[in-house]
């Protein structure tokens, strides 16, 4: 009997349905959400935030800045707090600082990308303040790139930049770098060894398809050490990495919470 039902629910004449509930489930589920407002983002750096009430002004890089909305949000949920806000891309960087001042906002901005290893590289972007300018030449990007927009940036490793500026620990480290995240965060080997890093948080979608990195990265670096948590409107829900369904290339964003 139960083959029976499980070779009717394979059928061909159902797969349309099927594909359907599909597409309907992953956005229940929070995949492809966009804004920050309706991401969870802000609920989840909430969440941070009170985990950190009693850690004297925690430390805060927000990776991939953009013009500073994260990190202006950060300054207000944290109070007293350290914010560091990384944009490599030049046209980028100005109007984040800008923004930052004229919100008058106490950040400290940085003209500088994160990878494993330090060097220079291409970052390509579809247009100046670009929210999905990549490392990576993005196989389907959402808008297309321009070929005169592509800027050689520095990159550092988290690991080194700390040494050199003295930061002896991260208590929230988000990172949004399209497609990127993992590389950078190999770039804090010895950080995340010496358990300096508290909280993680990194998106995971399209774009890791053409940095062919996957969840199996992150769970092989981060799974033992931290707990994981997919972050959706209203609070977290905990994740735990199941083979090849687990590899859903949709944009999401996940939480990591150091073990202690």
């Amino acid at each position: 009997m139960r083959d029976f039902v499980s070779r009717c629910m394979r059928h061909r004449g159902l797969q349309p349905l099927w594909q359907w509930l599909h597409g309907v489930s992953l956005v229940g589920m929070n995949f492809w959400a966009n804004q920050l407002t309706s991401t969870g983002e802000l609920q989840a750096a909430r969440y941070v935030a009170r985990k950190l009430s009693g850690t004297r002004r925690p430390v805060i890089f927000d990776v991939g800045a953009n013009i500073g909305d994260f990190s202006e949000f950060c300054c207000e949920t944290f109070g007293d707090c350290e914010v560091h806000a990384f944009e490599p891309s030049l046209a980028t960087y100005e109007m984040l600082t800008n923004n930052l001042k004229r919100a008058k906002v106490d950040a400290q901005t940085h003209y500088l990308g994160f990878s494993d290893e330090e060097r220079e590289a291409p970052l390509y972007s579809s247009e100046p303040g670009s929210t999905i300018a990549s490392l990576h030449e993005l196989q389907r990007p959402i808008r297309p790139f321009r070929d005169e927009l592509t800027e050689v940036v520095k990159l550092t490793t988290i690991d080194a930049f700390c040494h050199e500026q003295g930061i002896e620990r991260i208590d929230y480290l988000k990172l949004d770098i399209e497609g990127h995240e993992y590389y950078a965060l190999r770039g804090a080997n010895r950080m995340l060894a010496a358990r300096l890093i508290r909280f993680i948080q990194f998106e995971f979608g399209d774009n890791n398809v053409s940095s062919r990195t996957y969840l199996d990265d992150f769970e092989r670096l981060l799974g033992e050490s931290y707990r994981i948590y997919r972050i959706v409107p209203g609070g977290l829900v905990p994740w735990n990495y199941g083979g090849g369904r687990s590899e859903i290339f949709a944009t999401m964003n996940y939480l990591c919470e150091r073990r202690d």
